[in-house]
């Protein structure tokens, strides 16, 4: 096992002097790191993001209390298990006027069907959640199973997005999610495992998405008048190592560092409107760099003097509130340009544009939105600086050189049934269309005059209707079950369903 790397105390010193500035602010308006529209479809009950949610806190008497601690209270939590509502009982809770604490175990079965074949995931794990005063938070969840039967289609399931082990007859898993931050109305400053979307989206978001394997991060937020300052700083893991010792078993290991750093501003002309422009640095193959821990700098001239080595990305969008709730909202990302070939077909005119509108009804909320990445956007040229972690992309998670114009609907009804569907439809090059291609090596000899097209190479059409059924009968026990239909060029069906209890 490799040993990881801490911090020097002199580092983390420098750490929170970068960031403690942005907490002495106004009042927070929202969070860079929290946006409102979000995909609600879902494929598993393990899938679903921990940082887009807050743990609710229900009333428990004073002390710690627990099913063993009275006939009783075993007899009520038997009980609690089997019966509708809210839960009323967890494995452990403790309330005091200093510290607010649950503990929650889970268990669950999932089952998949497939074209290429059928498998299943068995798991258990556990929730902690907990919060000191009104402003330190503290969260963690954990789970551990594993995958059997049709092994090969397993290995395709969306939850295995980074480290798991094959043996004869299963698939080992797990993962952990966790937090602890001072959360306070004029800023935040945390640390924790997890992962992030920036930008309201359905399809996935062309600056930074969520679709990928938890990693470790610092972030800070804070305001000043109208303008929210936001600050995020990631550990990721490269996609493959690097060979340097005459050793098989130490290269196999040898992943070398890698860390994703981004900032943006946000301004508010008014309570309904919210303007921000940001950018993102993917860096590695070295130590923390003090240069991307100022938040209030130019990032891409302050990589131009770091001899141009880094993955930079520009992006700026907007959200608008109309009456009644309804979001208006588009981003743009400028991955790489040239002032002399703006309005030419030079390759390297990188850029992705997005947007959408979400209008909540009586019954439903209803989004619609058209997303469009040039080809080789996200693409760089080394192993550290891919727009990746564990191999998984971090930008659009259909890729580059796509259209895709996408319709979702969210239907709750009684808080027991959320039915969730989303259709698409996309039209795809196969030239250009993934963030692993070294263009160095695709374009070499021609770099500076190399052209790219929209839907350049195999063009093809997709459609895709994707829809899942959560259901919450009892208070401890929640179901879930959907289909997600391909046709690229064929139909292909995927069937799953999900049980999990949780006290």
């Amino acid at each position: 096992m490799m040993k990881k790397a801490n911090l020097p105390l002199r580092m983390r010193f420098l750490i929170l002097i970068t960031f403690s500035p942005l907490l002495l602010a106004a009042q927070l308006n929202g969070s860079a790191f929290q946006n409102r529209l979000h995909s609600q479809v879902r494929h598993s009950l393990l899938d679903a993001n921990p940082n887009l949610s807050q743990h609710q806190y229900s009333f428990r008497a004073q002390g710690l209390t627990h099913p063993l601690e009275s006939t009783a209270a075993f007899k009520a939590a038997l009980k609690d298990a089997f019966l509708p509502g809210n839960p009323r009982h967890n494995l452990l809770s403790y309330r005091a006027p200093s510290l607010t604490a649950d503990f929650s175990f889970l268990a669950g079965y999932e089952a998949d069907y497939t074209k290429n074949g059928d498998y299943g995931f068995l798991y258990k794990g556990w929730r902690l959640n907990a919060k000191a005063g009104k402003h330190l938070r503290l969260d963690t969840f954990w789970y551990n199973g594993a995958f059997y039967q049709d092994l090969d289609a397993a290995e395709t399931d969306a939850l295995i997005d980074g480290y798991y082990k094959r043996f004869d007859d299963h698939i080992q898993l797990d993962n952990l999610n966790g937090e602890i931050g001072f959360y306070h109305d004029y800023g935040t400053i945390a640390i924790g495992r997890g992962r992030f979307q920036v930008g309201n989206t359905i399809s996935g978001s062309i600056i930074l998405n969520d679709q990928v394997n938890d990693y470790g991060y610092i972030l800070a937020e804070g305001q000043v008048g109208a303008f929210r300052l936001s600050m995020l700083h990631g550990s990721l893991m490269a996609d493959s190592t690097y060979s340097v010792y005459n050793n098989d078993y130490v290269d196999n290991r040898n992943y070398p560092q890698k860390y994703i750093a981004l900032h943006q501003l946000s301004f508010f002309p008014s309570p309904k409107t919210e303007l921000f422009a940001g950018e993102t640095i993917v860096y590695g193959n070295r130590s923390l760099d003090l240069n991307y821990l100022l938040p209030n700098s130019f990032w891409r001239a302050v990589e131009h003097n770091l001899w141009d080595r880094d993955n930079v990305m520009i992006y700026a969008g907007f959200n608008h509130f109309w009456p009644k709730g309804t979001l208006l909202y588009a981003q743009f990302v400028l991955d790489e340009f040239s002032y002399s070939k703006i309005f030419s077909s030079w390759w390297g005119n990188k850029y992705a544009i997005q947007g959408g509108i979400s209008l909540p009804t009586p019954y439903a909320l209803l989004s619609l939105e058209a997303t469009a990445v040039r080809p080789y956007t996200y693409a760089h040229f080394t192993n550290h600086t891919m727009y990746s972690h564990d191999k998984r992309g971090l930008g659009y998670p259909q890729g580059s050189n796509v259209l895709d114009l996408s319709f979702e609907a969210n239907i709750p009804f009684k808080e027991l049934f959320f039915w969730d569907t989303q259709l698409s439809y996309r039209k795809r090059g196969s030239k250009g269309n993934s963030w692993q291609e070294n263009y160095h090596d695709t374009f070499a000899g021609e770099i500076d005059e190399a052209t790219a097209h929209w839907f350049e190479g195999d063009s093809s059409n997709e459609y895709q209707i994707n829809s899942s059924l959560k259901m919450q009968l009892l208070a401890h026990h929640s179901f879930l079950m959907g289909i997600d239909s391909l046709k690229s060029p064929d139909w292909k069906h995927h069937v799953f369903a999900a049980w999990q209890f949780a006290f």
